[in-house]
Order: structure tokens, then C-alpha cells, then sequence
């Protein structure tokens, strides 16, 4: 047959060898890498080999092939030892030779070496003794580029050599051919993201370039799919086609139907009760959300922008400094605070500034899960009987921890939201899923620190400006 196996410590240079050897046109039967060599298993070497034909020698038949394979199996298996093929530096009048290995009990006769070469000449190694299964298709080798014809040595970095079989194929694609199996592979892996991002519920396929962008954009900023979706389908249904072509006119559209999600409050600030009390309002809500500094940046803004005369109650003595730090605030801007721990005590505290034009009221922060600090809550605000309670929630919290804190103080009485930190936040399309799960107003935002400037009437189109990648602080 003309069958030679060949060793080395890389397959390029088995490649090579087998290119020296056979000729550019020779036929690989089978490759592989396996390891030998070291004590007790360490510093063995990797070694690939390469089982190679020269085209001008007539392959046998399948039928015959197998029938080989079949006997030289029963001759390993039959064998105490293993039956080793080794390969020597290639000469024009040598061939790979069978040799066996060494036994301590008993050695394969003659004949049966006799047999096995003439049936197995040019197979694997069987150093394993397991059945030997030759591809009897046969693939043409690639030229290969130069490298030096090593075999069996011992280099210093032999030991890291790859152990991973190459593929080798039967020859190099055109250049056309290669340009079209990129353009396809892109197109496939487009198609993928498109429909990973979209999920089952709207092909990429029949949307409009920029659309399916925005609808990407929403669902970046964690919109929900759903009050995604509906605003997509919206959007289709509202514009024409040559208006889906400008980016204006769908992220007008986009805005419009994004900010119709959010419920809003009366953006301006009321300048009177709808009774002869005070205006009294409450912010209640979870520990460290920024009740106090917004309870600051309301009273400046009643006080210093709409010249109204303001009080404060604090029934805040969990927290320590917490009275010192509204104090602090109420002495800078000039306004009254009293302090009240109990539902009397808040009732005597309200009734002391019933000459006031507003009174802000700021409440202990209270856990979801604490339903008996939220009782008292509860019976500290009806004596206080406020007419608006507003919920504050961080912006930094996540979808899920806001709609459980929005649950827990649903009982209280809140009717309006205010948004905190959202100079903290990661996204705000969250911030739209929890206003339309909750279905409360949105009455403020604060975008920072200072007082009183970073606090801002809550409109819902400059949430949703947001939402789409507007600044914060313009």
C-alpha cells in the first residue's frame, strides 16, 4: 500500500515529513495525538502522529480494509504486550517498521508478526491494545509551510505541545468563496443577537431598522419587554412608513409613549390646604432613601422660592443625629421644628405650628419586613392627619426591592412617589416599570446633594428623557 506512519512533537512537522517523504500529493488515513514517556506520569511528552499514503499506490477496497482491521484487532487483543509501530527519519528505501514491545510472560510467534504486518502495515499505534478504527476516507494533504523536519527529540518545551488533532483540508477555498461564507456567517449572527434580544415576541425580521434600535435602546435601559413592546407596537401603528425612516419622529413618538406610562401629580406646589389647617405633608419610607435631605430641599423651596411660611416635625429618634441634622437645616433657612415620638406628642407638635402655611413632617425610616414599626408609623401619621403622604424610594434600589417596599407602605396611606438619587442610578427604565406596577403619582425626583437645588417637580417626559439617554443636569 505505501502506508508510513509519522511521529513528531507538532503536526506540522508530521505534515512535513510526510510531504518530504511521499510527496505533496500523498492521502492522510488518520491522525492523532497521545502522550508517552516521563516516570509516574510526570513530564510526558505529547506526541503527534500522522498515517499517510502515496496517491500513486491503489487504496484497497473497503471489504478488505476491514476484514484487516478485524484480524490485526483479534492479534492485539490476543497479545500479552502491546504491538508498537514506530517511525524512523524518512529515507527513500526505508519503511516504518513493527516491532514489539518487551513482555515478562510471553512473546507473539513469527507468524503472527508475519500476519500482522502484511494485514496492518501503515495502522496506528496499538499501545493501548484497543481496536484500531481507520477513516477509509481519505483527504488530500495541504502543502505545508517550512518547518524543520524534526522527529522523535527531547526539546526543553516538547512537553506543552498541543494535544489537539489539526484538521487538514483538501485545499484552500477562493477568495469569492471565503467573502460569501463571511457575509453569511454575519448575517447568522446578527439574526441570533436580534432574536436573543427580542426573545419569542417580535421578529427583527419584519421591524424597521431604527425602530428595532430604539426598541434595543428600552430594553438596554431595563424597560420591561412588555411596556416595551407596547410601545414598539404603538409606535407601528401610529407612524407611516416614510416617517419610520427619521430618527426624530420616532424618538418623539417613543417619548411620547413612554412619559403616558408614568402617572404624575400636579407639578406645581400647592399653596394652600384644601381645609383651614396648615398644608400638612409626610414623607415616609425604607431606611436611607434621603427622606431628611428632601424634607430639607421642599421646605427651602416653600420658604426661599414661594415665600411661604413653613414648619417642620421630625418623630425621626431612631437614627443617630438625625434631630441634630434637620435641625441644622431648619436653622440655616429660619424655620420652626418640633420634635414628636408619639401619636399625642405629634398632635400637640401640629397643633403648635397651626399658624404656618405648610408643614413638612419627616418620619423614622422603616424596613419592609418590620410590620410592627410600621404600625406605629401608621398611628403616629393619623395623628398628624396629613393631607398628602409621600412615599420616597431610591433609585439605586433594584425593580424588585422597590415594588416590595411599595407594597409594605401601601398601607399607610401613601398616594404620591418620590424618586431619590437618580444622579446614582444605573438605569431608569426600571424606574418606569415600578410608577406603572405601583400606579401611584410621581410627585418629585432629586438628582443630587445640594439644597434646595436638586429636587425637581416629577414630570413624566423627563423621566422618559432619561429613559432615552438625556442628561441629568443639563
Amino acid at each position: 500500500m505505501g502506508v508510513k506512519t509519522y511521529q513528531a512533537y507538532t503536526m506540522a512537522e508530521a505534515l512535513a515529513a510526510a510531504k518530504g517523504d511521499l510527496g505533496a500529493d500523498a492521502v492522510i488515513l488518520e491522525t492523532r495525538t497521545f502522550r508517552r514517556g516521563g516516570v509516574l506520569g510526570v513530564r510526558r511528552k505529547t506526541i503527534c502522529e500522522l498515517t499517510a499514503s502515496s496517491s500513486d499506490r491503489a487504496d484497497p477496497p473497503r471489504a478488505a480494509r476491514t476484514r484487516a482491521i478485524r484480524q490485526y484487532n483479534r492479534v492485539a487483543r490476543s497479545s500479552p504486550a502491546p504491538i508498537k509501530v514506530t517511525s524512523r527519519p524518512p529515507t527513500p528505501a526505508r519503511t516504518p517498521t513493527l516491532t514489539p514491545a518487551p513482555s515478562r510472560t510471553a512473546t507473539p510467534t513469527a507468524s503472527d508478526f508475519t500476519r500482522t504486518r502484511r494485514l496492518a502495515q501503515g495502522l496506528t499505534e496499538a499501545h493501548d491494545r484497543r481496536p484500531v478504527d481507520v477513516d477509509p476516507r481519505p483527504t488530500t494533504l495541504k502543502t505545508p509551510t517550512r518547518v524543520a523536519r524534526r522527529f522523535i527529540l527531547t526539546p526543553a518545551d516538547a512537553a506543552d505541545a498541543p494535544t489537539t488533532t489539526p484538521m487538514v483540508t483538501a485545499a484552500a477555498a477562493p477568495p469569492e468563496a471565503l467573502q460569501q461564507e463571511l457575509a453569511a456567517i454575519k448575517t447568522m449572527v446578527g439574526q441570533v443577537l436580534s432574536c436573543q434580544a427580542l426573545g419569542k415576541r417580535t421578529p427583527a425580521a419584519t421591524m424597521p431598522r431604527r425602530l428595532f434600535e430604539m426598541y434595543l435602546e428600552l430594553i438596554g435601559q431595563d424597560l420591561s419587554e412588555e411596556l416595551a413592546d407596547r410601545i414598539i407596537a404603538a409606535v407601528r401603528a401610529e407612524l407611516t412608513e416614510g416617517a419610520m425612516e427619521g430618527d426624530d419622529s420616532i424618538r418623539e413618538a417613543v417619548l411620547r409613549h413612554l412619559a403616558e406610562l408614568v402617572p404624575a401629580a400636579d407639578p406645581t406646589l400647592p399653596c394652600r390646604s384644601p381645609d383651614d389647617r396648615p398644608l400638612t405633608i409626610a414623607l415616609i419610607g425604607p431606611t436611607g432613601v434621603g427622606k431628611t435631605t428632601t424634607l430639607a430641599k421642599l421646605a427651602a423651596s416653600f420658604k426661599l422660592r414661594h415665600n411661604r411660611k413653613v414648619g417642620l416635625v421630625t418623630c425621626d429618634t431612631y437614627r443617630i443625629a438625625a434631630v441634630e441634622q434637620l435641625r441644622t437645616y431648619a436653622g440655616i433657612i429660619g424655620l420652626p421644628l418640633e420634635v414628636a415620638l408619639t401619636p399625642d406628642e405629634m398632635s400637640r407638635a401640629v397643633g403648635r405650628l397651626a399658624d404656618c402655611d405648610v408643614v413638612l413632617i419627616d418620619t423614622a425610616g422603616r424596613g419592609p419586613n418590620d410590620s410592627g414599626r410600621l404600625r406605629e408609623l401608621r398611628q403616629v401619621l393619623a395623628a398628624a392627619d396629613p393631607h398628602e403622604v409621600h412615599l420616597v424610594l431610591s433609585s439605586t434600589a433594584s425593580e424588585r426591592v422597590l415594588l416590595r417596599e411599595a407594597d409594605a407602605f401601601a398601607d399607610i396611606g401613601a398616594d404620591r412617589i418620590v424618586l431619590t438619587k437618580l444622579d446614582e442610578a444605573v438605569s431608569f427604565g426600571v424606574l418606569i416599570n415600578v410608577m406603572q406596577s405601583v400606579g401611584k403619582a410621581l410627585s418629585f425626583i432629586t438628582t443630587g446633594q445640594e439644597v434646595p437645588d436638586h429636587i425637581e417637580a416629577g414630570r413624566p417626559r423627563r423621566l422618559a428623557e432619561l429613559v432615552l439617554g438625556a442628561e441629568l443636569h443639563g
